[in-house]
């Protein structure tokens, strides 16, 4: 009787485990992103040769993809920013730096607590860092951002 009972007892257990495996699989597989989501094929409900010739034809894109260099981005927004610049009178140019002024403060103050993380995780990134790496960080750290609510233009007054 009790050896029965302890095969039951290890009968058990191992189809508690194996069950466990299976359903950790199937779930995995379930919640895994597919490997091409993209908006035509949701939106569209595309046939299967459909969703295969449009991969093969947005793979491509993505294959010869360059990346256009920061510094060049940097000096189109430049040259537009002067460009509206020169819209202004000098009127106009001090009412917009207000506003902007007036905009980037709101903004910090909404964005406050996130801003505190960010520079706890850079000051910890740094102590981590050898001498080198934290000179290299530094420089990566002041090159400019582009948060697209967030405009910085010429018409502001200098920092």
């Amino acid at each position: 009787m009790r050896r029965k009972l302890f095969i039951f007892a290890l009968a058990a257990i191992c189809l508690v485990f194996v069950s466990g495996v299976a359903v950790g699989v199937v779930g995995r597989r379930a919640f895994q992103p597919k490997k091409f989501q993209s908006v035509l094929v949701e939106e569209l409900d595309l046939t299967p040769d459909q969703r295969h010739t449009i991969q093969q034809i947005w793979s491509k894109v993505a294959e010869n993809h360059s990346p256009v260099p920061m510094s060049e981005i940097e000096k189109a927004d430049a040259e537009r920013w002067q460009a509206i610049d020169q819209l202004f009178t000098p009127q106009q140019r001090t009412q917009y730096a207000r506003i902007q002024q007036r905009f980037e403060a709101r903004m910090q103050g909404l964005d406050q607590g996130n801003r505190a993380r960010v520079a706890s995780a850079e000051e910890q990134t740094k102590q981590l860092l050898t001498p080198p790496q934290r000179e290299k960080y530094e420089r990566l750290l002041a090159r400019p951002t582009h948060d697209f609510y967030y405009v910085r233009t010429s018409t502001r007054p200098s920092q």
